[in-house]
């Protein structure tokens, strides 16, 4: 395989990070494994309450976590237990007094990590398969050893988020990381040669001064989506996720803004539409753009006017950062074709 079709592989995983973790943020299911990287101790987290309860005549392993008086304890060796919980054979858990097993949760987010750890290993993978640029085209490398860093740094987050009891500015950093993340993959693929396709590149000005317009404009749409999700989060603990028809009122001015500014996010996309049109669709990136952006205001309005209808909270995060890869993709294939 090459390195250049490995690589879109990678980025694919790296999206998926994205899709995943949303979908365990609208099931909230983020603490369903409350410490980090393990699950409960287990390599392949547990399925029943009986695998973390303490019971006599039961075996433990060291570092398994069990549930125990409402709090989280760990193993501190192999042994059996006797009649009586002894508390010289564990060691409270202090990082977050958050104990409770939900088998959905704990699942919904050992697949999320799952699938990090995959991309992580795709995305080391590539590291090595870079060298082979490394004589002629040696950005590819350097660009791939940071992918890997920030990989890295991307679990930290993670690790962050979960020993913080899901603190949503955390969560907030930790979603859009992985947009930088795969703003640098899509930089990556740029650099890679492909002669084949670069024959047919042709630099349309006027086009890449609306796609700049437009790339900042959805990030400045994205950072103030993910603070209304966090003001979202914080009044549907407070109303104990009831009352979804009083969550967008509360959340005020933030979200007045946020509404009002996609507005400009869809005038600057429509410009690009037409610019496209005009130059007989060279660029077909720009189709999948503005039907992005309009699956994007639509799920906007449904979440408006649904009362923060929960399936349509990751579609509407998963259509932005789309919707950002699509870009950021265009304008890379733009400058490459500025600097023939």
């Amino acid at each position: 395989m090459s390195f250049k079709s490995f690589s879109k592989i990678t980025i694919v995983s790296i999206f998926l990070i994205i899709v995943a973790g949303s979908l365990v943020r609208m099931t909230g299911s983020g603490m369903g494994c409350p410490d980090w990287p393990k699950c409960f101790g287990y390599l392949i987290p547990p399925t029943s309450i009986d695998q973390i309860e303490w019971g006599n005549g039961k075996t433990f392993f060291k570092g398994q976590m069990i549930i125990f008086d409402e709090q989280l304890w760990s193993a501190n060796h192999n042994f059996i237990s006797s009649e009586v919980f002894n508390k010289d054979n564990w060691t409270l858990y202090t990082k977050h007094d958050y104990a409770i097993f939900n088998p959905f949760h704990t699942w919904m987010e050992y697949i999320n990590r799952l699938i990090g750890a995959i991309s992580g290993l795709l995305t080391f993978i590539m590291f090595i398969m870079s060298f082979r640029y490394w004589k002629t085209k040696w950005k590819i490398t350097l660009l791939s050893g940071m992918t890997v860093f920030f990989m890295v740094f991307q679990a930290w987050l993670g690790a962050t988020v979960v020993f913080s009891v899901l603190q949503p500015i955390k969560i907030t950093i930790h979603m859009l990381m992985a947009l930088v993340i795969l703003a640098l993959m899509v930089y990556l693929i740029s650099k890679v040669p492909d002669p084949s396709k670069e024959k047919n590149i042709i630099f349309d000005k006027r086009l890449y001064q609306f796609l700049k317009i437009a790339i900042v404009l959805s990030l400045i749409q994205i950072t103030l989506g993910t603070q209304v999700r966090q003001l979202i989060d914080v009044i549907a603990s407070s109303l104990y996720h009831m009352q979804r028809n009083l969550w967008v009122d509360l959340v005020g001015t933030t979200f007045k803004v946020h509404r009002s500014f996609a507005i400009s996010l869809v005038i600057i996309n429509v410009a690009l539409f037409f610019r496209n049109y005009k130059l007989k669709y060279r660029y077909q990136l720009v189709n999948y753009i503005v039907v992005i952006v309009f699956l994007e205001v639509l799920s906007g309005i449904i979440l408006t006017y649904f009362d923060m209808l929960a399936l349509m909270q990751p579609i509407h995060l998963i259509l932005a950062s789309l919707l950002f890869l699509i870009q950021i993709a265009l304008y890379f294939k733009l400058q490459k074709a500025k600097s023939m």
